[in-house]
């Protein structure tokens, strides 16, 4: 198959175009020391995109699916408790911005409700000390709206799923950002990433977009793990050496709509001299038949494109239209009439059926100047 050139929304920019469709996600965790598999967590997840009437984005629906380690249940007790607590959060609402990054959590209270159910459902379960202790952080999360979104952004699927790739690209078809990943759970690494979109579509009609980076943090791997937020060198005469962590993820667009149809990512940070840790994610869309593509918003495009440039057009003939009536009432002075007295009076009676006026609105007297003109 022939490569063909990506078509970018405008100059090198990329628009999500994807509404009122649901889909199932594949996700996958895999976390290695020196290349040794320790976990693995798998799941499914729905996601429904709608459109938002009051404005120009997106709402989705997610919803997370049975959840498995190591292919199986959970079974310790925390892990249990945990899988309890996620009937309370899902399914969640939230907007996203045209960049592709969530905007805010829009059913916030519902899941607060719900949590406050499900915990007692957990006490009557569940008895202990350390019950008490996973209840207790739970609840800073849930009822908290600041923690509930900080919370999202732990998560692997949200973090990589809503990053800002519906974004004009430079004219080499790059940006540059910043991630905050969540390498060691709730202990982020501050990576400098350069996103460059390949210039043709891969042999499925594909958008591919990767994205590259480095950890630019000044803090050492101890100190991220121990949850510093700054380095502890610049109190101390000994030089430290920062973390040495690198990142690549690549995201597969859909031609049609441009919305996402996998995303592989790989995290890779250096503990010590003698251990590695290396992080691997994929989410990939499960599609009903591998033949699958999404609705595309070509035509509509094409549409709303001309509709803005007969809009336009026609509301330069209005203004023409104006100025020409004006111009010929200056050119055109009036005849100035002079009556006298009327030398006889006649009178008549004119019989009168009344008559319906119809009052005309503005859009209709518009209307009636485009069809004078054809």
């Amino acid at each position: 198959m022939d490569s063909k050139n990506v078509v970018f929304d405008s100059n090198f920019g990329l628009n999500f175009g994807s509404s009122d469709q649901k889909r199932t996600y594949g996700f996958c965790y895999e976390n290695y020391e020196n290349d040794t598999l320790k976990n693995q967590i798998h799941y499914e997840v729905e996601v429904n995109i709608m459109s938002d009437q009051y404005a120009d984005t997106c709402i989705f629906e997610i919803d997370r699916k049975q959840f498995y380690l190591n292919n199986k249940l959970p079974q310790l007790k925390i892990e249990q408790i945990t899988e309890k607590a996620s009937q309370a959060f899902f399914p969640l609402h939230i907007k996203i911005k045209k960049t592709g990054e969530i905007q805010e959590i829009l059913n916030g209270e519902a899941i607060k409700r719900k949590w406050l159910q499900t915990k007692n459902e957990i006490k009557q379960y569940y008895k202990g000390g350390v019950t008490a202790k996973i209840i207790h952080k739970i609840d800073g999360i849930f009822l908290s709206d600041n923690t509930l979104k900080k919370s999202i952004s732990q998560n692997w699927f949200f973090h990589l799923y809503f990053k800002p790739i519906y974004i004009e690209y430079t004219s080499r078809l790059r940006f540059k950002s910043i991630w905050e990943s969540p390498v060691f759970g709730n202990q982020f690494i501050e990576y400098g990433v350069i996103q460059t979109v390949k210039d043709q579509y891969d042999e499925n009609d594909k958008i591919t977009i990767n994205a590259d980076g480095n950890a630019i943090d000044d803090r050492t791997v101890d100190e991220i793990m121990e949850g510093y937020s700054f380095p502890k060198s610049h109190y101390s005469e000994e030089p430290e050496e920062p973390v040495d962590s690198k990142m690549n993820v690549e995201y597969k667009l859909y031609q049609e709509d441009r919305s996402i149809f996998s995303i592989s990512g790989t995290f890779e940070t250096k503990i010590n001299e003698n251990l590695n840790k290396k992080i691997q994610i994929e989410i990939y869309h499960l599609a009903k038949t591998s033949s699958f593509r999404p609705w595309s918003d070509a035509a509509f495009k094409e549409s709303s494109r001309i509709f803005q440039s007969y809009q336009i057009k026609e509301d330069d003939d209005i203004i023409n239209i104006a100025e020409r009536i004006k111009k010929i009432q200056s050119e055109t002075p009036k005849t100035e009439r002079v009556l006298g007295s009327p030398k006889e009076k006649s009178y008549f009676y004119i019989h009168e059926e009344p008559v319906e006026i119809k009052k005309s609105g503005f859009t209709e007297r518009l209307k009636s100047l485009f069809r004078k003109k054809k």
